[in-house]
């Protein structure tokens, strides 16, 4: 939650920018229109200050920018009170909100209470503590085709998952991961055991998310078994891109390494 009103405060700013870029160019006068026969009329409006009486003058055809960039006007006053308001509201949340205040309780507590404690859910006391209980486990299939060595020391099926486990683990500053740890899920109200090939934990922000490598894709079977999975993780609420990632590749398209670091860039950072 934290990380979205972050990223609110930086689209109310963009706007804000927008519209005062917008105000160095804008018209000097404001839009008035009339519906006659079902067409509109657009005239450009100006009080004269000495008068105070409003003058128009009909906007024709071939000026119809200057009606569009009169209603923009208008629609950008509006939107730059509502967007500063907002804004203000926001960045009061953003100071006040103590993000790290519930974890620092428990962190505070002597080892004594720690170990007889159980840390409130969704808290990262709490999401670290479930990591530490997982294990691999060697209840996934085609354990005799774990044949590559990886960095932090165990096996795994293929090249390309040992590419995506140095990786995770040259980022050991920041990421842990496990291979292959089971995963109890619901598919049409039975339970079905998971084992996402990678799961990954943010050690600063307890966040843990999954990792699926699809590694034959022109396989029309295994192409199917993976649109099986991704339906089973979505009705668990794990969404793609938020809560599991996925990279591809057929015999023909290798693993793309530049999609690796883009996925282990967004993990490291939420």
């Amino acid at each position: 939650m934290f990380e979205d009103i972050k990223k609110e405060i930086e689209k109310y700013r963009k706007i804000l920018k927008t519209v005062e870029i917008f105000k160095t160019k804008e018209p000097k006068g404001y839009l008035k229109y009339q519906e006659k026969g079902g067409r509109f009329f657009y005239y450009e409006a100006i009080t004269n200050m000495q008068t105070g009486r409003e003058e128009k003058k009909y906007i024709k055809r071939k000026d119809i920018n200057l009606a569009k960039r009169l209603a923009q006007k208008h629609y950008y006053a509006r939107v730059k009170v509502m967007a500063e308001k907002n804004l203000k509201e926001l960045e009061r949340f953003h100071e006040n909100y103590d993000v790290e205040g519930i974890d620092r309780i428990y962190e505070n507590l002597s080892n004594a209470r720690k170990v007889l404690i159980e840390p409130v859910k969704g808290s990262k006391a709490a999401a670290i503590k479930e990591w530490n209980t997982l294990k691999e486990e060697n209840t996934a299939p085609f354990q005799e085709h774990r044949k590559y060595k990886t960095e932090q020391g165990e096996l795994v099926r293929s090249k390309s998952e040992t590419i995506i486990a140095n990786a995770l683990y040259a980022r050991s500053d920041i990421l842990a991961y496990k291979y292959e740890t089971s995963l109890e899920l619901l598919d049409r109200g039975k339970k079905v055991l998971m084992h996402p090939d990678f799961r990954v934990i943010n050690l600063y922000t307890g966040k843990i998310k999954l990792w699926e490598h699809m590694g034959m894709m022109d396989n029309a079977n295994y192409a199917n078994e993976f649109v099986t999975k991704v339906n089973t993780y979505i009705n668990n609420g794990y969404i793609p891109g938020k809560d599991v990632f996925f990279t591809f590749e057929t015999s023909g398209i290798p693993l793309d390494t530049r999609t690796v670091k883009r996925i282990i860039d967004e993990i490291c950072r939420y």
